[in-house]
């Protein structure tokens, strides 16, 4: 069995000049030596962030990028696929032709989290807004070799897509290269039971995100992970699990401590 369970990522911001930045360098070699998978990276800037120099920089750490994620890019560009302003909207989809090529150079797949839209929307108005522009993600770029992940997030973030099954909902039987993210801090949020969900739309997912229910990393909050884990161990999960939260002691020793935690729940489950 792996280390974790299953091959563990990480969710983090890329630093503009990440080649140079030698505190990312440093915690790239943190997560190599504690024998991480890959990361899942927010790119503030498509057009001048080089693809294949990210692609050797991170394989000098034995990791892959896994997925590009939105939410720092979508808010520095106030972008929303559910904006009631129709050229927001527009102007977001067409985004994604930045995102997409982006993404398929490095085999990643791409997060669409916070870009789908904030809390701050009419409900209807959102939802029918988001299953616009999803459709015409799907028409525009359907054929892609790259996934867009919709990602269940918790009504006090969004007004549309809170469930992992309004995130099936939203995508309909084409799911060629749309799938949805489950994220254990939202689901400990908005879904009644946790397993069945997971279990029920296994074949919608390959990536799960694994965060506490204070939103710090797994092991410093009340979410149960050996549970979760022997959840997805049953169900012969074959996609991989990120951590994404907030900081309780700093970068470095909260990836650690987890690291630690997530290898004992591990252990629990081979034996």
């Amino acid at each position: 069995m792996d280390r974790y369970g299953f091959p563990l990522c990480i969710q983090l911001t890329l630093p503009k000049r990440f080649w140079e930045d030698r505190d990312f360098a440093e915690t790239m070699e943190l997560l190599g030596d504690y024998g991480f998978y890959g990361v899942e990276l927010n790119i503030i800037d498509f057009m001048y962030t080089d693809p294949v120099k990210l692609k050797c920089f991170l394989a000098r750490f034995g990791l892959r990028l896994t997925m590009v994620a939105t939410g720092v890019f979508a808010k520095k560009n106030k972008l929303s696929l559910s904006s009631p302003d129709e050229s927001v909207r527009k102007q977001t989809v067409d985004a994604f032709g930045q995102i997409v090529p982006f993404a398929e150079a490095l085999d990643a797949g791409i997060i669409c989290g916070f870009i789908k839209g904030g809390g701050e929307e009419e409900p209807d108005m959102a939802r029918r807004k988001l299953k616009q522009s999803v459709d015409e993600l799907k028409e525009r770029f359907g054929n892609s070799s790259s996934c867009i992940y919709l990602e269940a997030t918790n009504h006090y973030e969004a007004t549309m897509v809170n469930r992992v099954s309004d995130g099936v909902d939203f995508l309909g039987e084409d799911v060629k290269n749309m799938r949805i993210l489950p994220d254990t801090y939202h689901m400990n949020i908005e879904e009644s039971s946790m397993p069945a969900v997971m279990v029920g739309y296994g074949s919608y997912y390959s990536n799960i995100n694994i965060s506490d229910n204070n939103r710090y990393y797994p092991g410093f909050g009340a979410i149960d992970f050996y549970s979760v884990l022997s959840v997805l161990k049953g169900m012969n999960y074959q996609g991989t699990m990120a951590i994404e939260g907030r900081n309780l002691y700093g970068p470095r020793e909260d990836i650690i401590r987890t690291c630690r935690y997530l290898s004992g729940v591990a252990d629990r489950l081979a034996h």
